[in-house]
């Protein structure tokens, strides 16, 4: 999470750095005769507002702060996207390319296939309809690779007449084909077009037109991309359920995770935020380990080291403290899920090269003991949350950086740093607990706050519409995933769950929609994060499947580009844009984490592995779903020490069913909808508990028919 100041400027350092380069960069190319049009509006292209131009914040937008992302996996920086099929190429090129048939009539923007990194806008032009896709492709040319860019402008006359329909691309696009511009009664004219846009961080020259031609057609290339995309897919969890689009988010997700990536480095974005963030990698390489994505996995962990190293030195270098204290985390989850005892032995104790070294796991939660220097022994000031506070996240995200830890330590086999874990997670448990209880009845609240020793009118969570009030909800993880590696959890941080969510959204009421938590200043319609700020629900009763709920309020109110989401947006507003998009964001759009955050709420929603070996199922799962009928399908799930389980759930009526399939946990089953709750009736195997909502299956049971006693209702 992150905080502007009035004027819209980033306060924090990182990013602010990078708004200064931005601007510098290109001071540099029109210095070098470049010119303020070739990073605007270029000749023969579209013209003005559907380029990307970059603002004051020092990132790009297209009209109504429509953004979002093409290019490849690992590419030194991906291309920034806009409405109307414009795009932006930074990495020293810094020009707007598009097509000048695009004059901002209604427009469709959506994913090829629904989720691939290829954009279709499609537009009525003078009675013809028009579409244009555009994606990247790999591609190597004389021994060096490179990114080319492919377009394809595509347009059919239904009508009776001949239609003038010229693409007008900009000059620098080469085309691969030859298409009339008037397009004939009842036809269809198809012009193809590629330009380069990234070496991969190399400085080799940039390829001639002529090497571009001749490495393909449109056709072979979208095959590739497509082919090349559904591969990485197929390493990790793959889902089905009742709304599509969430499906399709979902996939789109973890491609834009992999654009935004630089190399090794996972960067948040491509387009703002191209940089990494201690807080940020984490979670997301979280999420990446929990969805079954391992390849490279420990050149990204130890890229991740580099990163929270600087943890400490926030106002040098623009990182955050909790990173390094949640490091512990993500080494759980790889260890969880793969059983790499090997990897993990060897970055236990041992530190990093650098001066002073780079933090071993071991030093990353003794970090923690030593940063307990507030009040009570609870966690430092810090700037988490952008404002310097005793912020109630950090204490939970400190315990989760120590429940991990654990974890660890017990499968490495070391005795005495379980020991010494154990006992500091109880010491930071019983100092937060207490301290928390004191605020409480202090100040006579009846929610959790956002700082530990203050009521939330008396910091920056004093304004309703400011998300951080969540705060604790999303980056905090503690209530629902230290319960999965085992951790005791108890205290407000559990029973006021329920309680929190009830006072923040009913001081949203009659301010914001339903499902938005607010954003930040100066958007307070909705964030990035808006999903995983339900990720605790998961751990209450009333607000467990909070965390799809938001998701889909972000697909149907706060999309700035195809599944690409700004950091913090303002209202929905008047758009070419079919449907409802903000006005505005600022951030970075796509934002990776905000999409890690959101992706894993949703499949933990589904199913979540523990570290006993059994697995959750169905604790995130809405009402609405089983109001009519229907199923949600997960396959290659990860479970525990390489396995993969399949499981499908379907309901008809007052009748749900679960089937298992693939390599079933070990630790047997806990299925839990929230619709178990207070009404199951009766089970087909397992053990019942209605009252928890819960039903027990032994390991090795192959699935259960589960009847419940009233029929949900929508």
């Amino acid at each position: 999470m992150r905080w502007w100041s009035p004027v819209r400027r980033p306060s924090d350092g990182g990013r602010l750095v990078r708004w200064v380069l931005a601007l510098a960069c290109v001071a540099s190319a029109i210095g070098a005769g470049g010119s303020p049009s070739g990073a605007a509006s270029p000749v023969g292209g579209p013209t003005s507002p559907y380029t990307c131009t970059l603002n004051v914040n020092g990132y790009f937008t297209g009209v109504d702060g429509t953004a979002s992302a093409m290019g490849w996996q690992g590419n030194h920086n991906g291309v920034v996207a806009c409405l109307g099929g414009s795009f932006f190429v930074e990495n020293g090129v810094f020009k707007s390319y598009g097509f000048g048939i695009y004059t901002g009539t209604r427009t469709s923007w959506t994913n090829a296939d629904g989720y691939l990194p290829a954009l279709v806008t499609s537009f009525p032009h003078d009675g013809a309809l028009v579409s244009i896709t555009e994606f990247g492709d790999r591609v190597v040319l004389a021994g060096d690779a490179y990114v080319l860019l492919y377009a394809r402008v595509a347009v059919t006359n239904p009508t009776g007449r001949r239609i003038a329909a010229a693409p007008e691309p900009s000059p620098e696009l080469v085309p691969l084909n030859t298409a009339p511009d008037d397009v004939a009664p009842h036809g269809h004219a198809v012009h193809d077009y590629v330009v380069a846009v990234d070496r991969f961080g190399q400085d080799y020259p940039w390829p001639t037109a002529a090497q571009m031609a001749s490495a393909g057609s449109f056709t072979q290339h979208f095959a590739h991309m497509r082919a090349f995309w559904n591969g990485q897919l197929a390493q990790i969890a793959a889902i089905s359920v009742p709304n599509p689009q969430l499906v399709d988010a979902y996939k789109s997700g973890f491609i834009y995770t992999q654009i935004a990536r630089e190399g090794n480095d996972l960067d948040d974005g491509v387009n703002g935020y191209e940089g990494e963030y201690s807080h940020d990698v984490v979670g997301i390489l979280a999420n990446l380990f929990t969805q079954g994505y391992f390849t490279g996995a420990a050149d990204l962990l130890l890229e991740a080291r580099s990163v929270v190293a600087q943890a400490e030195q926030f106002a040098q270098v623009g990182q955050y403290v909790d990173g390094l204290w949640t490091y512990p985390w993500p080494w759980a989850v790889y260890l969880l899920k793969t059983g790499d005892l090997e990897l993990v032995k060897a970055n236990f104790a041992t530190e990093g090269p650098g001066s002073p070294p780079q933090p071993s796991i071991e030093d990353a939660a003794h970090a923690i003991a030593a940063d307990r220097t507030g009040p009570g022994g609870i966690m430092e000031v810090t700037n988490d949350i952008d404002t310097n506070g005793y912020w109630t996240i950090d204490d939970f995200e400190a315990l989760m950086g120590l429940a991990a830890y654990r974890y660890i330590a017990m499968r490495v086999g070391d005795t005495s740093e379980v020991q010494w874990a154990t006992g500091e997670y109880d010491s930071l448990l019983t100092a937060t607990n207490q301290t928390l209880e004191s605020t409480i009845a202090k100040f006579d609240l009846d929610y959790i706050p956002c700082s530990i020793l203050q009521p939330n009118t008396a910091n920056r969570c004093a304004n309703p519409e400011d998300a951080n009030w969540a705060a604790p909800f999303d980056s905090g993880r503690w209530a629902w995933d230290a319960q999965l590696f085992g951790a005791p959890v108890y205290g407000p941080g559990l029973s006021l769950i329920d309680a929190t969510y009830a006072y923040g959204f009913g001081r949203l009421r009659g301010k914001l929609p339903p499902d938005t938590f607010g954003g930040y200043p100066d958007d307070w319609y909705s964030t990035g994060y808006n999903a995983g700020y339900g990720g605790w629900g998961l751990a209450g009763r009333r607000f467990r499947d909070q965390g799809i709920l938001s998701y889909e309020f972000m697909i149907d109110r706060t999309q700035s580009g195809p599944y690409s989401w700004w950091e913090s947006v303002s209202p929905p507003a008047a758009s070419p844009w079919v449907g409802s998009h903000p006005a505005s964001g600022q951030g970075s759009s796509p934002h990776a984490w905000g999409m890690a955050n959101a992706n894993k709420v949703l499949l933990d929603s589904l199913v979540a592995a523990r570290s006993d070996g059994s697995v959750v199922v169905g604790r995130g799962v809405p009402d609405a779903w089983l109001a009519r009928t229907g199923s949600y399908i997960v396959a290659r799930f990860p479970t525990t020490d390489g396995h993969r389980l399949g499981l499908k759930v379907t309901w008809h009526g007052q009748t749900v069913t679960l089937a298992l399939s693939g390599q079933r946990p070990s630790g047997g089953v806990l299925f839990q909808l929230p619709a178990f709750l207070g009404n199951v009736a009766s089970a087909s195997s397992g053990r019942v508990d209605s009252a928890t909502g819960t039903v027990t299956l032994r390991p090795g049971t192959a699935g259960v028919t589960v009847h419940l006693a009233h029929a949900v209702a929508a």
